[in-house]
């Protein structure tokens, strides 16, 4: 067994040494490849790999915006208003818009209207109980991530193709080729630029949220506009109020009317008597009355 073994190897070592030296530079290269993919040629393994010209999955793109109607004390508008400036530049946010009024009883009413990054809305959100007493609270929340996935699909196939005509218009051997190719890639660019810009709407509205955050005052509350209020009923003195109201813009509408026309129809008027006087015609003088010719007498027969 022994001897067997021995001779087996020393004709294997043999046979090594007879191959030609090309042969035995590939046999270890087909020997890696195999030892290293482990269930086949080493190209199997790159079957599923993204393509270069891909992009990174974006995510989840949730556009969220919200409202809150929060009381507070009296006297302590301000304060909170400054309160809500301060959370949202802690929660990495701005003011981007701001109201205040003053009701008839000296109420303090307003709002303030805050951008922060979308991962830090909800606790802004909850950090607003802090500031007031919530009376109401709306957030609306809405899944953009299928057409922001659509849209960037697009925009790659266009940018493909512009890449395709731009190669076409250096190519171009004559005005009429390039004519030709620029209307289409004037098309394609056009394109470009309308899904870049919705991309970019799209992109800053998921990547930032809205809230905006109602204040008021105790007493202030009738004040503030209500979406949800319905419709007052009709009464006779509504009615009566609107025709009054109707009927003193009618007659200060007149009034504005006569007192501008006024020195308007005092000139007209003295022009007029200008007129006449200078188109009046002068004085007849009497005519002489001269004595009839005496009529001749018929000859006699």
């Amino acid at each position: 067994m022994a001897e067997s073994g021995a001779a087996a190897e020393e004709e294997r070592q043999q046979a090594d040494a007879e191959m030609p030296a090309e042969e035995a530079a590939e046999a270890p290269a087909e020997g890696s490849a195999q030892d290293t993919s482990g269930v086949g040629p080493a190209g199997d393994d790159d079957a599923d790999a993204p393509l270069p010209d891909e992009l990174p999955p974006s995510g989840d793109r949730i556009i969220k915006e919200g409202t809150i109607s929060l009381e507070v004390k009296d006297g302590e508008f301000d304060r909170a208003f400054i309160g809500v400036i301060d959370a949202a530049r802690r929660h990495g946010g701005d003011v981007v818009g701001s109201t205040t009024r003053t009701g008839d009883e000296g109420e303090t009413f307003g709002s303030v209207t805050v951008r922060v990054p979308v991962g830090t809305f909800e606790d802004l959100l909850v950090g607003m109980g802090d500031i007031g007493i919530t009376r109401s609270r709306d957030v609306d929340a809405k899944d953009v991530t299928a057409e922001y996935t659509d849209l960037e699909s697009r925009l790659r196939h266009l940018r493909a193709q512009e890449e395709f005509y731009l190669g076409l218009l250096t190519r171009a051997e004559d005005v009429r080729d390039a004519i030709a190719v620029q209307q289409q890639l004037d098309g394609i660019q056009e394109q470009i630029e309308r899904i870049q810009g919705r991309l970019n709407v799209l992109e800053d509205r998921t990547s930032f949220s809205t809230l905006t955050v109602e204040l008021f005052e105790p007493g202030a509350a009738s004040s503030l506009p209500t979406e949800d209020e319905p419709p007052a009923r009709p009464t006779l003195a509504r009615y009566w109020d609107t025709a009054r109201d109707a009927f003193i813009n009618v007659l200060g509408a007149m009034l504005v009317a006569g007192l501008f026309a006024f020195p308007l129809l005092i000139a007209l008027g003295a022009a007029y008597l200008m007129w006449r006087v200078l188109r009046r015609p002068a004085p007849r003088r009497p005519a002489t009355q001269e004595a009839p010719e005496p009529v001749a007498a018929a000859p006699e027969r």
